[in-house]
């Protein structure tokens, strides 16, 4: 795990420096100084690509050899297979692929906090806090496409480009399937927050959390590929404190809700990106496989938290606050990845065992 509080230190400390020394633009948000946004992203995407262990790694490693070995490789939609096949011109080591993978998705995933977060150093410090960046090293695929689907699709949603988000939609099914998920979600962005027809998902939502037993038929059969995991999985769901860390950020948005709908142009797509997000963490409660679906969402938590607290708490609770904000999500990591998880990150080419 040390590798990993280095990272959160130093990439913080430079996320800091490159806001600090950005220009102001609009809705009170500052330009990241590209030449510390490059450095914070190549480390990220460094220690993610050249890895040796974690998550489906072996996995991916194992199905590129094949590739090469065979000629194919089973169980990937055909985006992914070409990809694949495709790097596999230029080398034999499954390295390659796991590079490029990292170098996508933390790429995009950056691009999107420099775009659209305030406070860009606690942007980038939830984002290795709150597990995302441990998520990239294990659903590799999915976070791929959520990286890419939170740069473009958010702009196409400000933009209301309607067909340029179908289409990037429609493209991104073919690295993962589930990304179709993310077609109505267009429509729902772009309702006011905390509206009636937002109140009548999440009421819906905690019927069918109720109900989950008696639906758990149903969902196995529309659940694709990840339908076997109902019936194979035994252990239960997402934890509670998950729940609760993806709640704040909504509780926060609700209390000040006219302010933010006043002062940022944008605030209904974040918090009901961030709404939906909760709405399937609720479900993951019962069975994680919902927790899939907040890949694509669960983003939005690291750009409106960080504007909340930055724009609607004064000068001496905002710094208690932030204090806290950074102190809770630490506590939490080291519960979930040190306790629980025993995270152990290796990596045969910087020589970590």
């Amino acid at each position: 795990m040390g590798i990993f509080y280095i990272i959160i230190v130093v990439t913080y400390v430079l996320a800091f420096l490159g806001r600090q020394s950005g220009d102001v633009k609009e809705y009170n948000f500052k330009k990241i100084n590209p030449f510390f946004f490059g450095l914070v992203t190549a480390i990220f995407i460094f220690i993610c690509g050249l890895r040796s262990n974690l998550g489906d790694t072996y996995f991916y490693k194992h199905s590129y050899n094949l590739l090469v070995l065979t000629g194919d490789a089973i169980g990937y939609e055909v985006g992914f297979l070409k990809l694949m096949e495709f790097l596999t011109r230029y080398s034999d080591d499954p390295q390659l692929l796991i590079f490029v993978v990292a170098f996508i998705s933390n790429l995009f995933i950056l691009l999107s906090l420099k775009r659209d977060a305030t406070y860009f150093e606690l942007s980038t410090y939830l984002f290795v806090t709150s597990g995302y960046y441990l998520v990239t090293m294990n659903g590799m695929r999915q976070t791929m496409v959520a990286g890419v689907f939170f740069y473009f699709g958010v702009k196409f949603m400000k933009e209301k480009k309607m067909l340029q988000y179908m289409i990037l939609v429609f493209l991104l099914t073919y690295f993962h399937k589930s990304a179709g998920f993310l077609y109505p979600i267009y429509f729902l962005s772009g309702e006011k927050a905390f509206s009636k027809k937002i109140g009548l998902l999440i009421l819906g939502t905690i019927m069918i959390t109720l109900a989950f037993s008696s639906l758990a038929g149903t969902i196995k059969e529309v659940s694709g590929e990840y339908g076997h995991y109902i019936d194979s999985f035994n252990e239960g769901g997402a934890h509670i404190l998950r729940a609760v860390i993806d709640g704040t950020p909504i509780l926060l948005a609700y209390l000040n809700r006219e302010r933010l709908e006043k002062d940022w142009k944008y605030s209904n797509i974040f918090i009901n990106l961030s709404t939906l997000n909760f709405i399937f963490m609720v479900l993951a409660l019962q069975n994680w496989i919902f927790a899939r679906v907040c890949l694509y969402l669960s983003i939005s938590n690291l750009i409106l938290l960080p504007y909340i607290i930055k724009n609607y708490f004064d000068d001496g609770t905002r710094k208690i606050v932030y204090t806290g904000c950074v102190i809770f999500y630490f506590l939490y990591y080291y519960y979930d990845q040190v306790i629980m998880m025993g995270i152990v990150y290796r990596s045969v080419i910087l020589g970590i065992y």
